[in-house]
């Protein structure tokens, strides 16, 4: 079943104080430093992903001839080492920082004594889709608090990894006003990340009628089949060319998120690189999205659509979607969200989801309706998706997404545990194209994650999170992922604790790690915007544990 609820371009700031463990943090840094340059030169040349380093009371950053920290081009030699004296005394949470040059306000990352250090974001220009994909990013959203921060935690972590392309916000229902602060908070906040990080308004869709056209209910996600198509039709770049009756830009592909995911690899329509994909099928048929070949994730929908009463939902007596047989069903309809497509398939698609899933839900008004919709639509279309594994992590307990990539990331990483590599300043370069040590795309953190006394769930999320005065997430331990139990939210000691496998205790921590770290980045970027009387005042407090403080 469905796992919900069940690029002009700066670099990024990293910062190894998203990096400092709980069970590290009020640790002296009083270990001699010779101990470390006793180390063979040979070691030092082999940690070439490794960025940052802390020994004793000196930062020592590993020059290379030409970064590639999440995509860049590099030859990954290191030429050097550069000694900086560390500026922190005792950690201080709150700080301000005086900008040099008030145009350059934007451009300054917070500076925090403790860990943070300070940094200066660098402009440069994307390496955008020249010579790559010409990939474009959507997902649909409504206009409340909760879809709010989701939608900036999406935005930053393609900006982090430098994804090519452009993304679009699908924002349905908001009122005049909604709509007014939406725009202006998108163009002060995500239109610093890239100018081509979009937002498009449509009117509100999730309203249920019954045969007479009255309102009978709600049900948002109506919101997703529907604002896609307004955006296919009236979004910027988009609509259909009245000289050639054809969509605009009908060859780029459309690729269709949640906002509930955070991108770790880029979104690519090139799936021929066995070692970075997972297939349900030994025998793929294709290997990149084309006309007539989308692709998707695979999810547990099974062939339940064929059930439907596809005469009244289609409208069609001589429908495709009658024709296909389970085991074809099977093959190529279980599909979800990351959906590829180009312009052209994906506009047909949407047209008929419009068309269906009313019908679809009327017949079945449950979750998972318009994803049964999707699938009658391309099957109604003769659109057989060639199925993906990998481009997505979800739920822990089941098969069928990519954490085969997850279960073996320490093996690869030759890390101790996923935690010490997923919240490690050294790791930018696994979310890089040229990275060998294949990650799942995206994480779709739509369900509960719980291991030991720590704990994710995107609705217990503040939703105030990305503003200057919140903290940030406390860091997890880095071998989290060795924690065999877990203690249920809202109680807390020891004697509570109940067990939970090594698998399981691996992906829970790969999530939590992982998000917490993308959070905490994200926010960071968010507070080097903060302004107040020419000052930037943030904070970076690292005390919200969701666990303890929000139950």
């Amino acid at each position: 079943m469905r796992h919900r609820r069940t690029n002009e371009i700066q670099t990024p700031p990293t910062s190894d104080s998203l990096l400092e463990p709980h069970s590290q943090r009020n640790e002296s840094h009083s270990r001699s430093t010779f101990s470390y340059f006793s180390l063979p030169l040979a070691l030092l040349l082999s940690l070439t992903a490794l960025s940052f380093l802390q020994f004793g009371d000196f930062d020592y950053t590993l020059l290379f001839g030409a970064g590639n920290i999440a995509g860049r081009n590099t030859d990954k030699n290191i030429v050097g080492l550069k000694k900086i004296k560390n500026k922190n005394g005792k950690r201080k949470n709150r700080v301000e920082v005086k900008a040099r040059d008030e145009s350059k306000l934007n451009n300054l990352s917070a500076e925090v004594q403790g860990g943070i250090g300070e940094a200066e974001v660098e402009n440069v220009t994307q390496e955008g889709s020249e010579g790559n994909d010409d990939i474009h990013i959507v997902f649909s959203t409504d206009c409340s608090a909760f879809q709010h921060w989701q939608s900036y935690l999406l935005f930053y972590s393609a900006y982090r990894i430098k994804q090519p392309g452009k993304i679009t916000r699908i924002a349905s229902g908001c009122s005049d006003d909604g709509k007014k602060i939406e725009e202006s908070w998108h163009n002060e906040h995500i239109k610093k990340m890239s100018k081509d990080y979009n937002i498009h308004f449509t009117p509100h869709f999730s309203t249920v009628k019954d045969e007479a056209g009255n309102a009978k209910g709600d049900y948002k996600f109506f919101n997703k089949p529907m604002g896609l198509l307004h955006w296919l039709e009236h979004g910027e770049g988009m609509g259909v060319d009245v000289n050639t009756g054809k969509m605009k830009n009908e060859n780029t592909v459309v690729a269709l998120l949640d906002p509930d995911m955070i991108l770790l690899k880029h979104i690519t329509r090139d799936f021929s690189n066995e070692k970075m994909v997972i297939r349900p099928s030994h025998d793929p048929e294709r290997f990149r999205v084309e006309h007539g070949v989308p692709f998707a994730q695979m999810y547990g929908l099974g062939a339940q659509w064929r059930r439907f009463d596809l005469d009244t939902i289609t409208s069609d007596a001589s429908s495709h979607a009658k024709n296909v047989g389970h085991n074809e069903a099977m093959k190529h309809y279980p599909v979800g969200p990351p959906y590829l497509a180009t312009v052209r398939d994906m506009y047909n698609i949407a047209k008929k989801w419009v068309e269906f899933v009313p019908k679809v839900h009327a017949e079945y008004p449950h979750l998972l309706a318009e994803m049964y919709a999707f699938c009658i639509a391309a099957a109604h279309l003769n659109l057989p998706h060639e199925l993906v594994e990998h481009t997505m992590v979800s739920n822990v307990d089941i098969g069928g997404e990519g954490w085969p990539f997850v279960d073996k990331l320490s093996q690869r990483t030759r890390k101790k545990n996923v935690c010490e590599t997923m919240t490690n300043g050294s790791i930018d370069y696994l979310h890089a194209p040229s990275s060998s040590i294949p990650l799942p795309t995206v994480i779709h953190f739509c369900q509960r994650y719980i291991l030991g006394e720590w704990f994710f769930g995107k609705r217990k999320v503040p939703k105030n999170f990305f503003t200057c005065e919140h903290p940030l997430l406390e860091v997890p331990p880095l071998d989290l992922d060795n924690y065999d139990y877990k203690v249920p939210t809202g109680k807390h000691g020891i004697d509570l604790k109940e067990d939970v496998s090594r698998k399981r205790a691996v992906r829970d921590g790969f999530v939590i790690c992982t998000v917490t770290r993308v959070m905490n980045e994200a926010s960071l970027f968010f507070k080097s915007g903060c302004k107040k009387d020419g000052a930037m005042e943030v904070n970076v407090e690292k005390s919200l544990n969701m666990h303890r403080d929000l139950f």
